[in-house]
């Protein structure tokens, strides 16, 4: 079966063309025009370039497929346009799906963000069934919301389509958005990263990339179509997480913890200081707000349907250490477009 991956030189997308090659495929890799291929330029895969925005680029990509992983994507808290989350992220998986449907694709499985269910209330459990979308007002999260909404449509015409939502994905591989948790990591060995976002109690779920990719892989092979699935990790705090990382590595870290209306007036500031200097701010108002409000998840669909294992936080993270130690992350030099965002959840 010849599959395409699109976002394939992004940090998952090249865990996934390695996953899938493993497992027999044959790899379709779709990048955007004018970045690096990075690590897929030495597996055995045709790769393709143009933009997701353009159907006469993502036919030449489809050759021979019968079936997609569609991970392009723009991620983060910011963009200097914000416009640009809508034209990729909804238009261009608008633009896949046609392009899909009149090349005779069957099956196609949208990677997505647990941040499009929105934020759970006190003491609940965001699951498959949570729907606080409508209310969402981050334009990285309202695109994803709005993602799911267009590619259902599809399904009316007969293409397959399986959605995936993902939490906070971390392990070895490329620097990016999509692998901010791991980039933490990294700062606090190299004692850049000094901070915990609030109290330390904060409560959200943490995937590990293997993980992750086999459950997509499961999704295109046993998903229902029109079903989505979680496919994330444990529940920990800042805290829990930080504490596993202090004692895998034997080394204590000097974190200070930043209260939520400091870390907001700080992002109001980085926001003001963004529209007159046009550079990335270190933090939104937004992302204070969501890096201090818990967000526990379930993933039980996913593992009663499709059979997908987590490993535990604890030996996710002694192996993430140990790539780290044994060889720094390629830095990032690729599109915003590969690959999502760890910060969805």
């Amino acid at each position: 079966m010849k599959t395409l991956i699109t976002g394939a030189n992004g940090y998952i997308g090249i865990h996934l063309a390695q996953t899938l090659l493993d497992r027999g495929y044959d790899v379709n890799a779709f990048l955007l025009e004018g970045t690096e291929a990075h690590d897929l330029a030495t597996l055995p895969v045709d790769i393709y370039t143009g933009d997701i925005r353009k159907a006469e680029t993502i036919e030449q990509a489809l050759t021979g497929c019968d079936t997609v992983f569609h991970l392009a994507s723009i991620v983060g808290l910011w963009e200097k346009d914000p416009n640009i989350f809508h034209e990729v992220n909804v238009l261009g998986t608008d633009t896949l799906l046609n392009t899909c449907l009149r090349k005779g694709v069957k099956r196609v499985v949208v990677i997505s963000s647990c941040g499009a269910f929105g934020l759970p209330g006190p003491g609940q459990m965001l699951d498959e069934t949570l729907d606080n979308g409508a209310k969402l007002t981050d334009p990285y999260e309202v695109s994803k919301y709005r993602q799911i909404d267009i590619s259902k449509k599809y399904l009316e015409y007969g293409l397959e389509v399986v959605f995936v939502y993902l939490s906070r994905v971390f392990g070895p591989g490329i620097k990016s958005n999509g692998n901010s948790i791991t980039g933490i990591i990294e700062g606090m060995l190299n004692g850049t990263w000094k901070i915990i976002p609030g109290n330390g109690k904060t409560v959200a779920n943490y995937a590990f990339v293997h993980d992750v990719v086999n459950g997509m892989v499961l999704a295109m092979e046993r998903g229902e179509k029109g079903e989505g699935y979680i496919l994330g990790g444990e529940n920990l705090n800042y805290d829990q997480l930080f504490y596993h990382v202090e004692e895998l590595t034997g080394r204590r870290f000097s974190l200070r913890k930043i209260p939520y209306p400091v870390m907001w007036f700080i992002g109001w500031l980085e926001e003001w200081r963004s529209r007159w200097m046009g550079s990335k701010p270190f933090v939104t108002v937004f992302g204070a707000k969501k890096f201090t409000s818990d967000c526990p998840i379930s993933c039980q669909k996913a593992q009663v349907q499709l059979g997908y294992r987590i490993t535990p936080a604890r030996e996710a993270l002694k192996f993430t250490l140990e790539s780290l130690q044994m060889q720094p992350i390629i830095p990032n030099q690729m599109s915003r477009m590969a690959g999502l965002e760890a910060q969805a959840a």
